[in-house]
C-alpha cells in the first residue's frame, strides 16, 4: 500500500482553503475601481497589499492606500468614493449593507446620486457621517492636542454625529468633530477632491457600474462654488484651469493638483465653547 505523501496533502488542503477564501471574498465584493492615477493599493487584514488597476475588485475590510501623487476611485454600490493623495480608507458594509468608507489619514470624497434607501457611511475618527444624495468630503487634521476631523458637504444636508451629538452641514459648509469640544459648523472651501483623476476606459468589466458621470456635469466633477471670506479648507489653487489641470467635455480630469489644507474658521456666531442653533 503506497502511504500518501504528507506535504503533498499539506499543500492540497493548504490550496482548497485558500480557493474556497478567494471564493467567500469574491462573493462579497463591495465595488471596483472606475478610476486610477499612480499607485493604489488595497490590502485585506494579515494578507500582503495588492496593486489596484482599472476593474479591479474591492472588498469589505480592504484599506485602500495611496501615494504622495496618487489618486484612486471606487464605485461602492451606486456610490462613488474618491481618495487624494496621501490618503488611507478602510471599506465596509454597514448594518443595513450599505458602503461604508472610514477615513484613517488624508482626505476622500463620497458621491452618493440616490433619494431612497438607507444611508452610507462616511466615518472619520469618532465623527460619522450620513451620506444619501450628498456629495460629501472628510479630511483629518492634526495639531497639538491631536486629531481631528472635518466633513464638508456640496449637495445636500449632510448629518453628522458623534456619539450623542449631531450637527447638519448645509450645503457650502463643513461640521468639524475636535476632541473635547461641541460639534461645530464652517463656511465650505472653494475647491473639492476632484472626482476622477483618470477614468478607467469603458469595458465589460465597468460597463455595470454606475458611473458619477451619469449624474454630474464636468463643474460638479471638478470643482466647488466660489469662496467667500473666512472659508474653511484650502490655500489657493484653480482646479479647471491652467495647464496643471484639465477637464475635457466628458468631464474627465488629469493633472490633479493636490489641495493644501489649512485651518477652517468657524462662521460667526457659532464655535467651539458656543451653543449653535
Amino acid at each position: 500500500m503506497v502511504k500518501p505523501n504528507l506535504s503533498i496533502l499539506c499543500a492540497l488542503a493548504g490550496s482548497l482553503v485558500l480557493g474556497a477564501g478567494t471564493a467567500a471574498l469574491a462573493s462579497d465584493e463591495l465595488g471596483r475601481v472606475t478610476a486610477v492615477s499612480g499607485e493604489a493599493t488595497a490590502q485585506q487584514p494579515g494578507a500582503d497589499a495588492r496593486p489596484l488597476h482599472c476593474g479591479d475588485p474591492v472588498f469589505p475590510g480592504d484599506t485602500l492606500r495611496t501615494g504622495s501623487d496618487s489618486h484612486v476611485g471606487v464605485q461602492l454600490d451606486d456610490v462613488a468614493t474618491h481618495l487624494d493623495p496621501n490618503s488611507q480608507v478602510l471599506l465596509g458594509r454597514t448594518d443595513v449593507n450599505t458602503p461604508s468608507a472610514r477615513l484613517l489619514a488624508g482626505k476622500v470624497r463620497m458621491i452618493d446620486p440616490r433619494d431612497e434607501g438607507e444611508p452610507a457611511l462616511l466615518a472619520v475618527l469618532d465623527a460619522d457621517g450620513h451620506v444619501k444624495g450628498n456629495d460629501a468630503e472628510a479630511y483629518i487634521f492634526s495639531e497639538k492636542v491631536g486629531p481631528y476631523a472635518m466633513m464638508c458637504e456640496w449637495s445636500n444636508p449632510l448629518p453628522v454625529s458623534r456619539g450623542k451629538e449631531q450637527k447638519t452641514a448645509k450645503p457650502g459648509e463643513c461640521v468639524i468633530a475636535k476632541p473635547k469640544e461641541p460639534l461645530y459648523t464652517a463656511n465650505a472651501h472653494d475647491q473639492r477632491i476632484p472626482a476622477l483623476a483618470q477614468e478607467c476606459a469603458p469595458g465589460p468589466e465597468l460597463a455595470s457600474l454606475n458611473s458619477p458621470l451619469n449624474h454630474l456635469t464636468p463643474r460638479d466633477v471638478a470643482a466647488g462654488p466660489p469662496a467667500g471670506p473666512g472659508t474653511a479648507g484650502f490655500g489657493p489653487v484653480t482646479a479647471v484651469a491652467g495647464p496643471d489641470y484639465t477637464c475635457d467635455n466628458a468631464g474627465i480630469c488629469s493633472g490633479v493638483v493636490p489641495l493644501v489644507v489649512k485651518e477652517p474658521d468657524p462662521v460667526p456666531t457659532c464655535g467651539p465653547g458656543i451653543v449653535c442653533p
